[in-house]
Formats: structure tokens, C-alpha cells, sequence
């Protein structure tokens, strides 16, 4: 109009997924700010800032229409921002505070078209409701979605490869799926032999995405034909896709809601039966099988006799071989990089291989060729049993340290994804690792615990002790040999007692289980304890 200073103005619209289910889109707001602009010839609209599906908890300026419309005002482009109510600016208790303030610094006034909002404290009034409403919604539908999760109903996302998605809402479930996927198998047979390969053939992940990649069996993104987070994959089977599929809970019939929420300081994780894919003999030795080959992998070049067995007394990591001149040794994980429980690196002492490696396998030999009570009584005599007990309360110490780490691990990889910096498979990824390394910890502090009377070790017939002895007396493999380690040295711990100046002394205590012998024919058999 001729003699009417025109106003120039621009206006911000946003719904999230939250918004929709309460059936308020953008186009709602929109029609309604168009209304009201035409209606008023003394303004211009210079520009609209729309934000589709973006939560009101993210700051204004890390959204992508929030962001251009605090840049654009910075540079002076309108004098007013119209929004639809103040909930719009955001659902939480101070950005919506700042954004004002910042707006207002710029010169720029913020008019809401529903509410009154130029007396400073109606808006914070408004502001407060807005995110207690958010509150109220969010608790509302946990509550809802918890129940369903109880019941064992499924509650969304992707449904697990070898399952499929049966019935009507609200009465929907996970049930295994028969669906062809490859030659004659089924999803769900897919998935089992995979758990087979890895409990029953002792496979290792690299092995079997190699084998499903040469045999063109599809991965479930080629399945389902979709892409992660818009984009296309390559279509291929990847060693840490294979283990994050088998520690899994939900293939042995537990289904874990909660377990991924990125919700600050966690949520209730709740467990419901669902149809298992395979049984728990088989989940738990697979998870053994990538315990073993994360400790023991089968591609390594060089042979390390106590590998995967000594655990540092200091920390509660593993020790590692290591080969220098030809000369094996043995060091704690934690002695390169900060990565235990413990502040900095860990100041566990290394061992020669030499001094340690032949008298275990002597010990070995020894009780394999006369399993009776005179050698064990020799065993008993090299080590304390108050020694052994102050190890494993130390032990003890140190692994639940670690659970607490794990803990605080969690919780820094979802502050992660809640700002940006990690993708959502990413953050899956870490979730997985996380929870396997904690069941991993929780086993072990399971087994520092004491033996109860109905516990029994394993037994061994004479028979199989005689053909042991022969094949000792013949040679065995490296492999073999570490096999027989393996299951007949519980732990080896390293206590690293520290001297004058930077001197430092190492002390093995190594724990053996040898089993019971029982007679095949004249019940005579010797039956000793574990040493």
C-alpha cells in the first residue's frame, strides 16, 4: 500500500512423528499462516523455514530450517517470525528461551498466531506447558508401549532376520519366519546356519560371511531391498553384521525392548518369550566360539601356547603373545593403550614365554600320565590358598570396575547418536558390543564365585587318560596341544609387585581343573579334587 511501511516477515512451521500422531501436520499450520498473512496487507512474506519430522528437543540451531532461519536473520533479512503456537519453536524447557532472546537481539519479534506471547512471562508460562505436555505424551506412550512389550507383542522397527511381523494392531508378533531367502532355505534356516557354523564347526564370522558372499546368499538389506539411512549397501555379508545377528538374544527366545533406547540414563529393558530360533545349547556355544576367537583368532601366523588364558592381576585384561628375536612373550592388553579399567596404562609386568610355558605343559604331562592325589599334593604345596583367594577378590574388584566402564561407555555412545555423530547402525554396533563384553563379564564374575557341593568337574574314563598318555608319547600338534591348555588350565592371573626404583616382580598363579577320573570296569578310579 502507497504511504505503508511494509513489514517483512518469514515464518517457521515443524512437526515431528510425535506431532503427527496427534494429527497436527505442517500443512495445518501452513494454511493457517497463509490465512492469517493475507489478511494483513501490511506485511511481506519473505521466506518460509518448514522443519518435516523434527523433534522439538533438538536446538533450533541443529535444525536444518531452524538453522537458515538464524542465519538468515542475523543478516537481516525480515523483522518478525510468525509461528503457529509457541510449541512449535520447541518442547523443551530453554532453547525456546534462548531462540527468543536471540531473535530479540536481532531485532526480530516472534508473534504466535494461537497465543499472546509479547509479555515475556506468558512466554515462559507457555514454554514450561509445552514441555510438560511433551512429558505427559512420552510417559503416556512408554507406558503403552511397555505393556505391549510385556505381553510379548511387537512394537516395532525392523523386524530380526529369520522373523516376520504376523497378525493385526494391536495384537502383532514376532513369529519365525518360512519365507524362502536362498536355494532351498528359509529365512529362519538361514540364521541357523549361521549359529551352527559357529557353535557346532567352530567358525569363525570372517569364515561364514565369506562362504554365504561365495555361495550369493543375500544379506536382509538386499532382501528387503532397502539401503541404511537412505543409502545403498554393497551387498555383502560383513564378519561384524554375522556377529551382531548371533548374540542376539531374541534367536534363543528372548526379546529384549529397551536395550537399544537412546534415552538419557537409560530405560527399563524388558525381556519377553518370543519363538526361538535355536536352542540355548547352541546360542551359548556360539557365543563361546566368538569369546574364543576374540582371544584366540584362527588366522594368527605364530603359535602361543597360554594365549587367551592369562589374565593380568593389575587390570583384569588379558595378556597377549608377542614375538621378538624369536623370543615369545606374553603382555597385558592394557600396556599400549588405555583401554582397562584402571586410569592409564596398565603397569603389568610381561613374561618370558620360556619361564612359563614348560611348566604348565609339565604339569599337563604329568597329571595325564598318573592322575592321583600325590601330584596334586605337590600342587597344593606351591601356592597359598589364601594366595588364591586374595586373587579372586581382587578379580572380583576389577571386573565389576569394568562393569561400571561399560556402563558409562553406554551412556557416551548415546550421547553420541543424540547429537549427530554417530548413525544409527553405528550406534547398534556399539550397543551389541557393549552388551556382549558386559554378559561376557558378568560370566566371569559368575565363575569367581565358590563352588557349591552338587557342582562336579567334568569327568575323564581311564581309558580316554591312556590314550591321551599315547598320543603325548607319539606328539601332538601345536593346535593340539593348546586345545588341551585350553580346557585343562582354568586361568593363569599375573600379579606385578612393584620394588625399589622402577623395578617390578611378576607372580603366576595358575589354576588348573583337572577333572575326576572315574573306573569304566573295576570302580577303583581316583577321583581328585581340583587343584
Amino acid at each position: 500500500m502507497i504511504g505503508q511501511a511494509v513489514r517483512p516477515v518469514a515464518t517457521y512451521e515443524r512437526v515431528s512423528s510425535e506431532d503427527q500422531r496427534e494429527r497436527e501436520t505442517i500443512k495445518t499450520q501452513t494454511e493457517e499462516l497463509a490465512r492469517q498473512l493475507q489478511s494483513d496487507p501490511s506485511v511481506d512474506l519473505i521466506a518460509r523455514y518448514p522443519d518435516d519430522g523434527v523433534s522439538g528437543t533438538i536446538p533450533m540451531s541443529e535444525r536444518p530450517g531452524g538453522r537458515r532461519l538464524l542465519e538468515d536473520a542475523a543478516r537481516g533479512r525480515f523483522k518478525e517470525v510468525w509461528i503457529y503456537n509457541t510449541d512449535r519453536l520447541g518442547r523443551d524447557d530453554v532453547d525456546p528461551l534462548l531462540v527468543r532472546r536471540e531473535l530479540e537481539r536481532l531485532g526480530v519479534r516472534v508473534r504466535s498466531l494461537t497465543e499472546d506471547i509479547d509479555d515475556p512471562f506468558m512466554f515462559h508460562i507457555y514454554v514450561a506447558v509445552a514441555a510438560k505436555a511433551r512429558r505427559d505424551f512420552l510417559e503416556r506412550s512408554a507406558a503403552g508401549m511397555n505393556r505391549a512389550a510385556r505381553d510379548g507383542r511387537y512394537c516395532g522397527g525392523i523386524a530380526p532376520l529369520g522373523y516376520r511381523v504376523e497378525g493385526k494392531k494391536p495384537q502383532v508378533y514376532l513369529v519365525p519366519s518360512d519365507t524362502w531367502m536362498w536355494g532351498n532355505l528359509s529365512e529362519a534356516e538361514i540364521v541357523r546356519r549361521i549359529y551352527d557354523r559357529l557353535a557346532i564347526d567352530q567358525w569363525s564370522c570372517r569364515r561364514i560371511a565369506d562362504e554365504f558372499n561365495g555361495l550369493g546368499v543375500p544379506t536382509s538389506y538386499q532382501k528387503d531391498g532397502r539401503g541404511v539411512r537412505g543409502r545403498a549397501t554393497q551387498g555383502k555379508w560383513r564378519p561384524g553384521r554375522i556377529r551382531n545377528l548371533v548374540v542376539n538374544t531374541i534367536y534363543r527366545g528372548e526379546l529384549q525392548y529397551g536395550r537399544r533406547s537412546t534415552r538419557r540414563g537409560g530405560r527399563e529393558v524388558i525381556s519377553a518369550k518370543v519363538a526361538p530360533l535355536v536352542s540355548d545349547e547352541i546360542w551359548y556355544a556360539a557365543q563361546e566360539t566368538l569369546a574364543r576367537n576374540r582371544l584366540m583368532p584362527k588366522n594368527g601366523k605364530r603359535f602361543y601356547l597360554l594365549r587367551s588364558i592369562i589374565k593380568c592381576g593389575t587390570c583384569g585384561l588379558n595378556y597377549c603373545g608377542s614375538t621378538g628375536n624369536g623370543n615369545v612373550r606374553y603382555r597385558c592388553d592394557g600396556q599400549l593403550v588405555e583401554r582397562g579399567p584402571i586410569e592409564g596404562k596398565c603397569t603389568g609386568k610381561s613374561i618370558k614365554g620360556a619361564d612359563l610355558e614348560p611348566v604348565v605343559w609339565s604339569d599337563i604331562q604329568r597329571w595325564v600320565r598318573n592322575p592321583g592325589d600325590d601330584m596334586l599334593a605337590d600342587l597344593e604345596a606351591e601356592i597359598s590358598r589364601e594366595g588364591v583367594k586374595a586373587v579372586a577378590e581382587a578379580e572380583h574388584l576389577t571386573l565389576s570396575t569394568a562393569l561400571d566402564d561399560l556402563d558409562a561407555q553406554r551412556q557416551r555412545v548415546i550421547d553420541l547418536q543424540i547429537r549427530g555423530r554417530l548413525s544409527d547402525e553405528e550406534l547398534d554396533s556399539h550397543l551389541d558390543r557393549i552388551g556382549a563384553d558386559r554378559a561376557e563379564l558378568e560370566r566371569r564374575i559368575a565363575a569367581l564365585e565358590p563352588a557349591t557341593e552338587d557342582e562336579k568337574e567334568p569327568e575323564v574314563t581311564p581309558n580316554l587318560l591312556e590314550e591321551l598318555s599315547r598320543r603325548l608319547d607319539e606328539g601332538l600338534r601345536d593346535e593340539e596341544r593348546q586345545e588341551i591348555v585350553r580346557l585343562l588350565v582354568r586361568r593363569i592371573v599375573i600379579n606385578t609387585e612393584p620394588l625399589d626404583g622402577r623395578k617390578r616382580r611378576a607372580t603366576a598363579i595358575v589354576e588348573y581343573r583337572f577333572p575326576s577320573v572315574v573306573s569304566t570296569c573295576n570302580g577303583r578310579g581316583s577321583s581328585p579334587p581340583p587343584a
